[in-house]
């Protein structure tokens, strides 16, 4: 009897092996058909801006030979490391300072009801104005240096970080919190193990949303007033009538952008907010 069931055992064992196995083929065909039609797509889309660039005009819309060719006359000269490391420092300054203020500002408020009534009209009335509207007026207050830039880059990431934090925060399952609390927790532990774990889902989605406008209020100050950056670079290119070397631009502006959502798709997988 023992040898039949050692026999059951292992044809159980192997059915599960083979349906194992199976899913796992079905899964790399899945993200080999994925990305190989991403690859497709993209190619196609080169090819047909190649053959109809040039024939559009090279003012209108280059190609994607003349936008390579840019690029690397731009790393030649040292031009593009120096404008993209000083694009970088802005966007990630920018985007610390305003992803921090959204989550502190966030918290402090889904905590209190008397201190969200009293400055909800305040917040709404201040997100309605556009951030790029407060452009020329930091430019006044700080001047041509780095400081505008980091600060427009930090209003554009806080307002997303505070709105998905506080309403992460005020999602959390009511229940759960009774029954925490019930159990002794102190209001701190109760933020610490069953408010913040309950919104990281929400508070993530505010800092990949963020990384984009950070970007979007560092080339805002850049096109405003500077002398270096990508956004400078692109704002020079369209003066000189130079397509190919805008489009160049934002390229580089593209593969910032994702490598920055990147970092933060990864630090939400690591936190568990993402699954």
């Amino acid at each position: 009897m023992s040898e039949l069931s050692d026999v059951r055992l292992e044809l159980a064992e192997g059915v599960v092996r083979g349906v194992d196995q199976e899913a796992e083929r079905k899964g790399r065909r899945a993200r080999l058909l994925l990305h190989g039609g991403r690859l497709g797509l993209l190619l196609v889309s080169l090819g047909a801006w190649q053959y109809f660039g040039p024939r559009l005009g090279q003012i209108v819309a280059s190609s994607p030979v003349q936008v390579f060719q840019a690029l690397v006359d731009l790393a030649r000269s040292g031009a593009l490391w120096q404008d993209l490391a000083t694009t970088l420092e802005e966007v990630l300054l920018g985007y610390l300072c305003g992803a921090g203020a959204g989550v502190l500002c966030g918290a402090i408020l889904a905590s209190s009801d008397l201190l969200a009534g009293l400055l909800d009209p305040f917040i709404i009335a201040i997100y309605g104005i556009p951030k790029i509207a407060l452009g020329p007026l930091l430019v006044v207050w700080f001047g041509i240096s780095l400081a505008p830039k980091v600060a427009l880059a930090a209003l554009m990431t806080f307002f997303l970080v505070f709105f998905a934090t506080y309403q992460g925060m005020r999602n959390v399952d009511s229940d759960t919190i009774n029954a925490v609390r019930l159990m002794g927790a102190s209001p701190l532990q109760l933020r610490r193990y069953v408010i913040f774990p309950g919104a990281r889902a929400s508070i993530f989605l505010g800092l990949k949303l963020g990384v984009p406008e950070a970007l979007v209020g560092a080339i805002v100050g850049e096109f405003v007033s500077s002398s270096r950056g990508i956004g400078y670079a692109i704002q020079y290119a369209t003066a000189q009538l130079d397509t190919a070397g805008v489009f160049a631009g934002l390229l580089v502006l593209t593969v910032l952008s994702l490598t920055l959502n990147a970092l933060v798709n990864r630090a939400s997988k690591k936190s568990g907010a993402s699954r």
